[in-house]
């Protein structure tokens, strides 16, 4: 009986485990992403910019009642972090629904339009599937926030 309760318990434990990368695939920093002048980036550009700061990432859609209501919290984060890059990284449907949804948006940061949307190598890496997405990525270029779907301490 011992044995079975070890068994179980170890494989609930391994069963349980979330995948939790430290940094972007090759293929996932190479995906073209777009400026809100038109221009290609990618997604290394990016983080090469923004190089040697602690950097929220945030994925959305301007078109989603979540992503929408999700920008309170984010204003609400970025006043009590502002030592922070705000990138965001939209899958819009098009780059002009995008650029339209933007008009709204009264957040601070870096805005990328991502054409390939969650079926690029970058949707594939972050397991795209809703949105939206969080990510918290440290000075070093290291992913310590993956996954999460609210802003919260755990970002900071």
């Amino acid at each position: 009986m011992r044995n079975f309760v070890a068994f179980l318990s170890v494989f609930i434990f391994v069963g349980c485990a979330t995948f939790q990368p430290s940094s972007f695939s090759k293929s996932a920093l190479d995906e073209k992403l777009v400026t809100l002048e038109r221009d290609s980036i990618t997604l290394q550009d990016i983080l090469k910019k923004n190089a040697g700061k602690d950097k929220f990432i945030q994925v959305f859609a301007s078109y989603c009642p979540v992503s929408q209501d999700s920008f309170k919290d984010v204003a609400r984060f970025q006043k009590e972090n502002p030592e922070k890059e705000y990138i965001f990284l939209s899958v819009d449907h098009t780059y002009h629904d995008w650029k339209r949804g933007l008009e709204y948006i009264k957040l601070k940061g870096q805005f990328y339009y991502v054409p390939k949307k969650g079926k690029g190598a970058l949707g594939k890496f972050l397991k795209l599937k809703s949105i939206p997405r969080f990510l918290k990525i440290d000075k070093n270029e290291n992913i310590k926030v993956y996954k999460t779907f609210k802003v919260s301490d755990k970002l900071k």
